[in-house]
């Protein structure tokens, strides 16, 4: 019963990382396929090889060639301002893909969205820890309950205090944010 359960954990893992699945390698629409790998960024190669060993299993080998069209099609429309900016602000990373010639203008938009994708995490990091230090403050005032001894005071404004530089720290990180939010607006209407 065990090597069944972990049988099936393990079918589950490997499906999982399959790059396409077995109903697409045997329908092989390898062009829709490449373009999406391409519209996604992904490096040739190495997603090509994920393709050859997912669809080996059920004895398929992909048309490179159908590939490859979508791929440059998918990918024309990856490396784009617009792409970029997208790309960045999803906090994913950039695989050096796009040709010279388009890369400039990708990097610029993905560096402004990795800009506010950063500063959006630094925000929910902000709120978070607030949130924590507000919990154990009320930890605090509950376990107290009427016991003014100097330590629960001074751990509670000990709190307060780091509560407050906290608010401080998110109302500049959310200025940041919405400096970046302008700056993203007026980046789009530029292309």
């Amino acid at each position: 019963m065990r090597l069944a359960v972990l049988g099936v954990a393990m079918l589950a893992v490997l499906a999982g990382c399959a790059s396409v699945s077995r109903e697409e390698c045997l329908a092989g629409d390898w062009a829709s396929i490449g373009e999406r790998d391409g519209r996604q960024g992904l490096v040739p190669d190495a997603i090509l090889a994920r393709h050859d060993a997912a669809c080996a299993r059920v004895d398929v080998t992909p048309d490179r060639s159908l590939w490859q069209q979508g791929y440059e099609q998918g990918l024309a429309r990856y490396c784009t301002p617009q792409g970029g900016l997208e790309t960045g602000r999803a906090g994913r990373i950039y695989r050096d893909v796009c040709p010279a010639a388009s890369e400039t203008r990708f990097l610029q938009g993905f560096e402004l969205g990795r800009a506010a994708h950063r500063a959006e995490e630094r925000v929910r990091a902000t709120e978070r820890e607030i949130s924590q230090l507000q919990a154990r403050a009320r930890e605090i005032l509950g376990a107290a309950a009427g016991d003014e001894t100097p330590a629960v005071s001074g751990e509670y404004l000990g709190l307060q205090s780091e509560i407050q530089s906290l608010r401080l720290d998110l109302m500049m990180a959310r200025a940041e944010l919405d400096r970046l939010e302008r700056e993203i607006r007026g980046f789009r209407a530029a292309l």
